[in-house]
């Protein structure tokens, strides 16, 4: 059975500094140990984003790497660039993400047949993106 896993990036967290804060490093949290939940990292008022850091990517030095690769004591030039959302590993469970954002009065744009894959793994099924440039999706199958 195929896995997925839903991603979200944008400006939004880049323009908020957010992308850099000191809590995606703690260790229980790259670890996995540890979902992240910050209350600025939010697509909605309906609550932050759950995000699997260990296996969101960040960019360190150019290069992409998982959450769970990284050294807690990383320093340079380092960001968080992909969000892993918390699922159940379906497809299923990932639309149904969507949709609840989509009912708490998001604008998505869908996209049923990307041909990019902004993520350096797997494969984009699904893209979304908000029509202000603030935030994009993806349903990748890995």
């Amino acid at each position: 059975m195929a896995e997925y896993a839903l991603y979200a990036w944008g400006n939004y967290l880049r323009e908020a500094e957010l992308d850099r804060l000191p809590e995606w490093l703690e260790p229980a949290v790259l670890s996995g140990e540890r979902v992240f939940v910050h209350p600025h990292v939010s697509m909605s008022d309906e609550g932050p984003l759950r995000v699997d850091v260990s296996r969101s990517l960040f960019a360190v030095e150019g290069e992409f790497v998982s959450g769970r690769d990284l050294a807690p004591a990383v320093t340079g030039d380092w960001r968080v660039s992909y969000l892993r959302l918390v699922t159940d590993e379906s497809a299923d469970d990932a639309e149904r993400m969507i949709e609840d954002l989509e009912e708490q009065g998001w604008d998505l744009d869908r996209d049923d047949d990307p041909d990019w894959n902004p993520l350096p793994i797997g494969e984009i099924v699904t893209g979304w993106e908000d029509p202000h440039g603030q935030w994009d999706l993806a349903l990748i199958r890995l």
